[in-house]
């Protein structure tokens, strides 16, 4: 099975983002040695509003080197840079030494069509300038690309392959909304209009990204871990989420379905979606991770899984995957 493990590039968007060193660039640091270590090749979703952004302010310029020549590394070593468009960045604002994140319009469907294809061809060239390298893949910032009407800049830009979806993945609360109970149970399809529906003729890619079902008592062990030995679970991204009402709840009194993710002890369950997807006899796999939400536990952990495996696996960057799909 050839596994992708991509990782979402980017700052918190609560009252609190956190800091570009503590939730960008140490912890994809951490991330360049481990594939170094291993040989492990990974994706990095970069969220491209916030490079748009950090150019609009003089003051931040030494932040956009830094973020960029970071970007530059992970391509020169073999690493992948794609789109990730969170565009409520349109309307969010640094003052007073702080980020203001302003989340009425956090989904690009919460956009006229036409500026949304602007925003997706603006973001593209961004980070075209900034890496060097064509983007291919996509993500859709919260999983939130519904409805899809974007095949024609799509197919503009030859964004050839999407990874926002999860199978049984749906949350319909706050600011987010996404659906994905009816996907295809396949490991990709192609899709024109609704990623949701395969069209043989279709000129887009959906891998989805693996899914599992978390129990209450997981969601217990990941809270109190935190605080009993914070130095091992606590993430090393210093900001706070953009609230999702009611979501701690359910994940503690019902348990949620979520996507299958190597962040702090989210890690402890890649081998139970090994499993289950190699008996589906799957050819490949994507887990996300966000550098922000890595903590050494998770980082030890996920070195030991793709040593383990990767006689077996290979640990390829998504774009890699495309060929295979031609």
């Amino acid at each position: 099975m050839r596994i992708s493990i991509t990782y979402d590039y980017e700052l918190f968007f609560g009252d609190i983002t956190g800091s570009v060193e503590n939730c960008i660039i140490r912890p994809t640091e951490d991330l360049i040695e481990l594939g170094k270590r291993t040989g492990a090749k990974f994706t990095f979703f970069v969220d491209v509003g916030y490079l748009k952004k950090l150019k609009e302010y003089p003051e931040l310029d030494q932040d956009l080197q830094i973020v960029s020549n970071q970007i530059s590394e992970l391509i020169r070593l073999g690493h992948a840079c794609e789109l990730h468009i969170h565009p409520h960045w349109e309307d969010s604002f640094y003052e007073n030494g702080k980020w203001h994140m302003v989340v009425d319009r956090y989904k690009l469907s919460d956009f006229e069509t036409e500026n949304a294809e602007k925003i997706i061809e603006e973001y593209y060239n961004i980070l075209l300038e900034t890496s060097g390298v064509k983007p291919t893949c996509y993500r859709a910032g919260g999983w939130c690309l519904q409805p899809f009407r974007y095949e024609k800049i799509f197919q503009k830009l030859n964004l050839k392959l999407d990874s926002t979806s999860f199978n049984g993945g749906q949350n319909r609360a706050g600011n987010y909304y996404y659906d994905f109970t009816d996907l295809p149970k396949k490991e990709s399809w192609q899709f024109s209009n609704d990623f949701c529906n395969e069209d043989k003729s279709g000129k887009i890619i959906e891998i989805p990204i693996a899914s599992q079902k978390y129990s209450p008592l997981f969601f217990w062990k990941l809270f109190v871990l935190g605080r009993l030995n914070p130095e091992a679970h606590k993430p090393i991204g210093n900001g706070y989420p953009m609230p999702s009402p009611g979501l701690r709840k359910e994940m503690l009194t019902k348990g949620k379905l979520l996507c299958s993710s190597v962040d702090g002890y989210f890690v402890t369950k890649l081998e139970k979606s090994l499993k289950e997807y190699t008996s589906r006899n799957w050819r490949k796999l994507v887990f996300i991770g966000h550098p922000k939400a890595n903590t050494k536990f998770a980082l030890k952990e996920l070195e030991k899984f793709i040593l383990k495996h990767q006689k077996k696996h290979s640990f390829v960057t998504l774009p890699s995957l495309i060929n295979e799909e031609s």
